[in-house]
């Protein structure tokens, strides 16, 4: 698992911004209007993670204009530079020291490790794992053959 932190989310939103828009962003900046959101306050903190899809989380300051950026956004350019992976996404607000509130962005990434395998080609494993004399990999490969054939 890979851990992505605030600096890392917003260097990846930018680079996709502007390969998919073709314009430079000139900022990513935090956004704390979520009037539609104030039941999700706790103590004067604001969490939004995947679930929470189409809140906006950033604006994006283009030299003419200003962008709204959605959390479904961000999930889709991390989903841009970490292929076959799943991603956990969270925004955090702390309005406790005001109404601009201290923002931070975190990103948990699981990559895909094992591929699927149908039963045919994990017999052909277990048979190259008897050749190689591999008993730990024969024994987790039976394991997962039986697994997928067991009805």
């Amino acid at each position: 698992m890979m851990r992505l932190e605030t600096q890392d989310i917003l260097n990846i939103t930018r680079k996709q911004i502007a390969g998919i828009f073709k314009m430079e962003p000139v900022e990513l900046k935090f956004v704390n209007d979520y009037q539609g959101e104030q039941y999700l306050l706790t103590n004067d903190k604001l969490h939004l993670s995947n679930q929470h899809y189409w809140a906006k989380v950033m604006d994006c300051v283009f030299e003419n204009h200003v962008r709204p950026v959605l959390m479904c956004e961000v999930l889709y350019f991390l989903r841009n530079e970490f292929l076959e992976s799943d991603i956990k996404l969270m925004f955090s607000y702390d309005f406790a020291e005001g109404s601009e509130g201290n923002a931070a962005a975190s990103a948990e990434i699981s990559f895909k490790d094992s591929p699927d395998l149908q039963p045919d080609e994990i017999a052909e494993l277990i048979d190259f794992a008897l050749t190689l004399q591999d008993k730990q990999w024969f024994e987790e490969l039976t394991a997962k053959y039986k697994q997928l054939t067991v009805q």
